[in-house]
């Protein structure tokens, strides 16, 4: 097996941005369904190891929250430990 890192696997699916089903008949550890995931597409993967079948599956089990972070406005001061202003 090769790996492949998951943002190279974004850049090739990014190529063909009106396939909506993506096809890989080696999937190995399943980068390139995790990919399809991402960028909401569906995939089929074709895999003869059984043991990398089991890790694509748990790969894909797995889903990742997104984080959601309220961005303070910049003149927004800190409180201090002791109730002061920190800047």
């Amino acid at each position: 097996p090769t790996q492949k890192p998951l943002p190279l696997m974004h850049w090739c699916l990014s190529f063909f941005p009106n396939a909506q089903t993506i096809l890989d008949p080696f999937m190995g550890s399943g980068t390139t369904l995790v990919a399809a995931r991402d960028l909401g597409r569906r995939a089929i993967g074709v895999e003869i190891e059984r043991k990398y079948c089991d890790i694509a599956i748990e790969r894909l089990r797995q889903r990742a929250l997104p984080l959601s972070v309220e961005e303070r406005p910049a003149h927004a001061e800190q409180e201090g430990l002791y109730g002061t202003s920190a800047k």
